[in-house]
């Protein structure tokens, strides 16, 4: 199976304000490197609107580490096509994730984009510490909404651009910054991302369902 075919996509749908297109999903886990190897893990999913003519990037943060490890998401960066400038939509902040810095290089290098990770949100401008208090822990969701300003494409235009970008791209160009990992929350990780493994994809269709219903813990800024 081609690589491009690896991207969870999702059907496209209408929604108040503006038009959705499909969904990608952006697996965190060890799978695609681990510094500490503690099995935290994330995912993201990636929607695209259009609001009058700002285009947007809607992103669901989800902790998806195992309950009975627990952990605390505190920090996501990823790689983007294109080299708009991006930034949080009006009310896109969520209650943890507020910052928002470009080309940040990360540690141990291996885990790092080639020239720092395009976008990465955090809670205080910091991916290495940032307090854990009010991040996701294992099972929550937050969401953060960025304009691309007006790229010139639909939704689903970017969506395919998006698609067709990370396709192309080596592992990891997703990255997560976990802490309080652990029943002592004693430990932390730096986790690696990439697209789901086939095998996973059904699955990912069905619990991006049920992403969509659960209750996020996200409040507008």
């Amino acid at each position: 199976m081609k690589r491009a075919a690896m991207l969870c996509v999702v059907a496209a749908t209408a929604v108040a304000g503006g038009v959705q297109a499909a969904d990608l999903t952006l697996l965190i886990d060890a799978s695609r490197g681990s510094a500490e190897k503690t099995g935290s893990s994330a995912r993201l999913v990636l929607s695209f609107t259009e609001v009058g003519s700002d285009d947007r990037l809607n992103l669901a943060i989800e902790n998806t580490t195992a309950p009975a490890l627990g952990s605390a998401l505190t920090a996501v960066g990823f790689e983007i096509p294109g080299s708009w400038a991006a930034t949080f939509a009006p009310g896109g902040k969520s209650s943890y994730f507020d910052e928002l810095q470009l080309d940040v290089a990360v540690s141990p290098g291996w885990l790092s984009a080639a020239a720092g990770y395009d976008l990465m949100l955090t809670s205080d401008r910091n991916f290495e510490g940032g307090s854990p208090q009010g991040a996701p822990r294992a099972s929550e969701v937050q969401s953060v909404v960025l304009s691309l300003g007006d790229t010139g494409l639909t939704p689903a235009a970017l969506a395919a651009t998006f698609t067709a970008y990370y396709a192309q791209l080596p592992d990891p160009y997703v990255i997560g910054r976990f802490q309080s990992v652990g029943p002592g929350g004693a430990l932390s990780d730096k986790v690696g991302g990439g697209v789901p493994e086939p095998a996973t994809l059904l699955l990912l269709v069905a619990g991006s369902v049920t992403l969509r219903r659960r209750r996020d813990v996200h409040r507008p800024a």
